[in-house]
């Protein structure tokens, strides 16, 4: 049974504001301050400080003054020429600095103050503890006043929120900043770069500049550095199964892991890793946060968004291809029919295939992946379908193991493609691509439609023929391999119905 959880902000009786403050008497502040057992010594300004901060003086912390904002950059000249009303502020809206939080109402008329924001987490399983919470931190200022952002919840959810002040004093703001920091990580703010994480307190994490969030990286794109800091502990959680540790033990180095790596469980207990199997997973999973996030992405202007796939190694499993795509049923059924239809040699193969070939082309029929993967391929953003790169690679060693089929196929699509598809024109088409040799099976799915759709003739040259390999034989169904490219050759409007035919004339791929 799950354990309910929420972060609570703690609320000290007698808090005040500033306002309230500033219309006390130097005695007063003095009296307030001895109560709340600080020092009250000093000038009002420094008192009224030190009470909005809660931090007494005689900590034996070197002080440090938030770094200057750092000098504003260049803009291109292909950039906006109002980039030059910009506040001369440090702002992160109009630079690669962090920004207002996203949950911030209004957030475009903060800026986050000399770049004074973190990102923390915490995550506990031991003794059946259910924690998997964020906490994120901002100082900000807003025209002449500063504030201090805080949000908490579940990691994955909008959770709860509280904005400080506002100060009209910086060094006041900067002081509550880092009272907060101090107070959910037991870490000085001073110490931030040698951050040790305590027990029952938030752990630092670094993310690229940004808003971010995701299933896969919930609290923003984590940094090379974090990431790494991930791997460590899963080496620590390999040698720690391979000397078969006390559960206990695995449950810690779990908490720290993903405690280092926000992951989005839901409600759920998140799961420890106790199996190879479960650390294989997360291994590949960081793999995949360093390929996907830190390549040089400069020569790749201009690329098609699968240029350099067919140089890729073939991924020697379908498991090795697919497994932070879908779960790991779904790739083990695959695999099992696949067996079956390797020693019935479906589909007459020209060269021999294996179980796990033939397993691609089911997980794509299987309707597990092919959503996301289509829609990632048409965008043809590089950055999103770079996570199926080595999947499209052995689907694409299974279809060029089978038979290319000079045929027509018809598809059935439920949008009006006339005023697109114009007679001459030459379209990519960048997903994998479903038709069928049965006209009527792409009438009938077009006769559902109800409004208006188009039936693709299409006179293929390269054409799969999966109707032996797919679940639904029953739907004649061929593929066209992403990149497919395919000359208008006529277009005409049959009431409801656009009938446009199509030659394929190259494949940018393959």
């Amino acid at each position: 049974e799950e354990e309910e959880e929420e972060e609570e902000e703690e609320e000290e009786e007698g808090d005040y504001t500033q306002a309230d403050l500033n219309k006390l008497k130097v005695g007063d502040l003095k009296a307030i301050a001895a109560n709340k057992g600080l020092s009250n010594v000093g000038t009002k300004a420094a008192l009224i400080a030190r009470i909005l901060a809660g931090e007494n003086e005689k900590e034996e912390v070197k002080e440090e003054k938030p770094k200057p904002a750092p000098a504003p950059k260049k803009e291109k000249k292909a950039a906006a020429s109002s980039s030059s009303s910009s506040s001369s502020s440090s702002s992160s809206s109009g630079g690669g600095g962090p920004k207002p939080d996203r949950e911030l109402s209004g957030r475009d008329n903060y800026i986050v103050w000399k770049e004074l924001a973190v990102k923390l987490n915490q995550t506990n399983l031991g003794g059946g503890d259910n924690n998997n919470k964020y906490y994120i931190l901002q100082m900000l200022k807003k025209g002449n006043t500063f504030h201090v952002w805080t949000r908490w919840g579940r990691v994955g959810e909008s959770g709860q929120n509280k904005m400080l002040g506002p100060y009209h004093d910086e060094d006041a703001a900067f002081a509550a900043f880092k009272k907060k920091f101090k107070d959910k990580t037991s870490n000085h703010w001073e110490n931030k770069h040698n951050f040790k994480k305590v027990k029952g307190k938030y752990q630092l994490v670094e993310t690229e500049d940004g808003d971010g969030g995701d299933d896969d990286s919930p609290l923003g794109r984590l940094s090379k550095a974090q990431i790494e800091k991930g791997q460590e502990v899963l080496a620590q959680i390999d040698v720690a199964i391979k000397n078969k540790r006390p559960r206990g033990v695995l449950e810690e180095l779990s908490s720290t892991f993903f405690s280092l790596i926000p992951t989005n469980f839901g409600r759920a207990r998140p799961p420890p890793i106790l199996t190879e199997e479960v650390l294989h997973s997360k291994e590949e999973l960081l793999k995949f946060y360093l390929r996907m996030g830190f390549e040089d992405m400069e020569e790749e202007e201009g690329l098609s968004p699968i240029s350099g796939v067919m140089e890729r190694e073939v991924p020697k499993t379908l498991k090795n291809a697919a497994q932070m795509l879908c779960a790991g049923s779904e790739i083990t059924n695959c695999v099992t029919k696949g067996a079956d239809l390797r020693n019935k040699n479906a589909g007459s193969p020209a060269k021999s295939m294996s179980a796990d070939l033939y397993a691609s082309i089911l997980l794509y029929t299987s309707n597990a992946i092919y959503r996301d993967l289509n829609s990632s391929l048409r965008s043809e953003n590089r950055n999103a379908v770079r996570r199926y790169y080595d999947y499209l690679r052995l689907l694409f060693e299974a279809m060029n193991s089978l038979p290319k089929k000079n045929v027509t196929l018809w598809r059935g699509i439920s949008v009006d493609l006339y005023d697109q598809y114009k007679v001459g024109d030459t379209i990519t088409w960048w997903g994998v691509s479903s038709c069928t040799s049965d006209e009527s099976v792409a009438r009938n799915f077009m006769n559902g439609c109800g409004g208006n759709c188009s039936l693709l003739i299409v006179d293929t040259k390269t054409a799969t023929d999966i109707s032996e390999i797919t679940f639904y034989s029953n739907e004649k169904e061929s593929l066209l391999a992403p990149g497919t490219q395919l000359k208008v050759l006529k277009s005409e409007r049959k009431g409801k119905v656009s009938e446009i035919r199509l030659e394929e004339v190259g494949r940018c791929v393959g």
